[in-house]
């Protein structure tokens, strides 16, 4: 499957590597095409079988089936504002976080983006409850696999997204629909917080036991 990640931060370049690792084909988009190439050849040096290529947001929308937005929350309505007419149809996961700018009452920071670029925008929300070092750690000390916590509208697209977070070691969670995230939204602050506790080795994870 071709993924295309837009965004090459911490979250977008682990995962681009992790599913790079599963043998899917990963496209990376920067707004500067050398930055997503650097991260490119980073993860080749520790994966040369990698099929990894970088480029442009638009270059890497227009060639992803799957497309992983990655930017900076408060960057999201702009950039799939502008890759409208690419990504529509197309397999979308979120992973931004609000953090200080979680919005009030019932709604979701995907929401308050859908109030600026439309409803076409419904992706699959997934990872957000996730820190970057458990990408390379899907499973804790005592061989427990942990959750990625995914919520959407769109089951078929959900379903996808199961899939890409079972393949690369974690057990997924189907949260519901897309109001899911309003209660994603607050955990992740909380998550935070008590990780800062505990010493700050972003090594937690957040486990439903049911």
């Amino acid at each position: 499957m071709r993924i295309a990640v837009i965004g090459t931060g911490r979250m977008g370049s682990g995962l681009a590597k992790a599913w790079a690792k599963a043998g899917h084909e990963i496209i990376l988009g920067s707004r500067d095409a050398s930055k997503a190439k650097a991260v490119a050849d980073e993860i080749k040096k520790s994966l040369p079988q990698a099929k990894i290529s970088a480029g442009g947001h638009e270059e890497a929308a227009k060639a992803g089936e799957v497309v992983l937005i990655a930017t900076p929350y408060r960057s999201v309505a702009d950039t799939v504002g502008k890759l409208r007419s690419l990504l529509s149809g197309k397999v979308m996961i979120d992973i931004t976080n609000p953090f200080d700018a979680v919005p009030s009452g019932p709604t979701s920071g995907i929401e308050e983006v859908q109030k600026v670029v439309g409803g076409w925008y419904s992706p699959v929300v997934a990872f957000k409850t996730n820190f970057r070092r458990t990408l390379d750690n899907p499973t804790d000390k005592s061989g427990l696999k942990r959750d990625v916590l995914i919520c959407g509208d769109d089951q078929k697209a959900k379903s996808t997204v199961i899939k890409l977070a079972e393949e690369i070691g974690f057990r997924a969670v189907d949260c519901g629909g897309l109001k899911a995230a309003r209660t994603l939204d607050l955990m992740v602050p909380l998550m935070l917080e008590m990780d800062k506790m505990r010493g700050g080795d972003t090594s937690s994870s957040w486990k439903f036991l049911g």
